[in-house]
C-alpha cells in the first residue's frame, strides 16, 4: 500500500531554514512497527503520522523519534496543522480555522487545538497553538561559576536585565541560563565534567536552554539555544519543547506585568537553520500560565513511501 507523506521546514518563511518535518495526512492501516521503519528510513529527528476522524478538521496525532514514540511537541504540532492546510486535507472557510489533533501517547488523551490563518491575500499563512500550562519553579541552581565553567563561558558571560538562572518544569525540566549576548550563546561548548561536579544533575534537568536579548538584526526579542549531556556539541536542536518553561521563567521576572505580553524567539544563527517562533502569554501572576504558539511554514517537498 502507498501512503503520500509532505516534508515541511516549520517555524520560518525561507525554505532550509527552521526545523524539516516529515508528516503523513492519512496513515490509517500503518502500525506501530512501521510507523518507527519509516521513521527511520527518513531519517528525520521527528515524524508526524495523521488519522481523519469522523470529525471536520479532526485528527489523531502521533510522532515518532528515530528511537520510539514520543508526546506530540510545537513543531510536531504546527507541521502537522500546516501540512493538512496547504494540501487540501481539512476545511479552511474562516479567517481562523480550528484543527483539532487527538494525542493518546502513554495512554493520556488531549486534544490540541490548532488556528491556521490566512493573510490579506487568502493564503494559508500563520499557525498558532493554544496551551494551558502549570509551572513548578526551582531557584537553586549551580552558581554563576559552575555555569559559566559547563558552558565553557567567562562569569561575566552570565545574567542580564535582572533575569537569574532557574529550573523550571511544565512536566519536564529544564535550567535556564540568561546569557549576556548572542555572540555568547554562540561560543558556549557544553563541558561534561563541570556539569558533573556541579549541583545540576541532582536537579534532573538533563538540557540547559541559554536565552539573550537578541542583538541580530531580525524581529526576534530573544536568540535561544539547547545545551546538555545528550545533546552534540555541533547540534543546535528545535527548542519547542521548552517554550512552556522559557515563558514561566519570563513571567517570574519582577518587571513583566499582569497581562498579555507578545514576544519572538530566534533559534539559529543566520548562516544555519533559523527558527523564528511566535510567543503570547497571559501572565496571570500565577503558576498557571496560558501560552499560544504560532509560527510560519514551507512546504518543501512530496513523496510516497510503498508498504508491503
Amino acid at each position: 500500500m502507498n501512503y503520500k507523506y509532505y516534508i515541511a521546514d516549520v517555524f520560518t518563511q525561507t525554505p532550509f531554514h527552521g526545523t524539516p518535518i516529515p508528516v503523513f495526512p492519512d496513515a490509517r492501516g500503518l502500525q506501530c512497527d512501521k510507523m518507527q521503519k519509516i521513521t527511520g528510513e527518513l531519517n528525520a529527528s521527528n515524524t508526524v503520522f495523521l488519522f481523519p476522524s469522523e470529525t471536520t478538521n479532526t485528527f489523531e496525532i502521533k510522532v515518532y523519534s528515530k528511537l520510539e514514540e514520543i508526546p506530540s511537541n510545537t513543531h510536531s504540532i504546527l507541521a502537522a496543522s500546516f501540512v493538512l492546510a496547504n494540501t487540501d486535507n481539512v476545511e479552511l472557510e474562516e479567517k481562523h480555522t480550528l484543527v483539532s489533533l487527538e494525542s493518546n501517547w502513554s495512554k493520556k488523551l488531549q486534544t490540541i487545538h490548532t488556528y491556521v490563518s490566512k493573510n490579506s491575500e487568502g493564503e494559508n499563512n500563520l499557525v498558532q497553538q493554544n496551551y494551558n500550562t502549570h509551572a513548578a519553579i526551582d531557584y537553586y541552581t549551580p552558581t554563576t561559576e559552575e555555569l559559566a565553567a559547563m558552558l565553557s563561558l567567562t562569569p561575566a558571560d552570565i545574567g542580564f536585565d535582572h533575569y537569574r538562572p532557574l529550573i523550571v518544569s511544565c512536566g519536564v525540566p529544564y535550567l535556564i541560563v540568561p546569557i549576556m549576548s548572542y555572540t555568547a550563546i554562540q561560543e558556549a561548548k557544553f563541558n561534561e565534567a563541570a556539569w558533573s561536579n556541579s549541583s545540576a544533575p541532582s536537579s534532573l534537568a538533563q538540557e540547559i536552554l541559554l536565552f539573550a536579548n537578541n542583538t541580530d538584526d531580525n524581529p526576534a526579542d530573544f536568540h535561544a539555544r539547547l545545551l546538555g549531556p545528550d545533546i552534540a556539541h555541533h547540534e543546535d536542536p528545535p527548542i519547542g519543547g521548552a517554550i512552556a518553561a522559557f515563558a514561566n521563567c519570563i513571567c517570574d521576572h519582577p518587571q513583566i506585568q499582569e497581562g498579555t505580553h507578545v514576544f519572538a524567539i530566534q533559534r539559529g544563527a543566520n548562516d544555519a537553520r533559523q527558527s523564528l517562533l511566535y510567543i503570547e502569554m497571559d501572565n496571570k501572576q500565577s503558576k498557571d500560565l496560558t501560552i499560544r504558539v504560532g509560527g510560519h511554514g514551507v512546504l518543501m517537498s512530496e513523496g510516497k513511501i510503498s508498504i508491503p
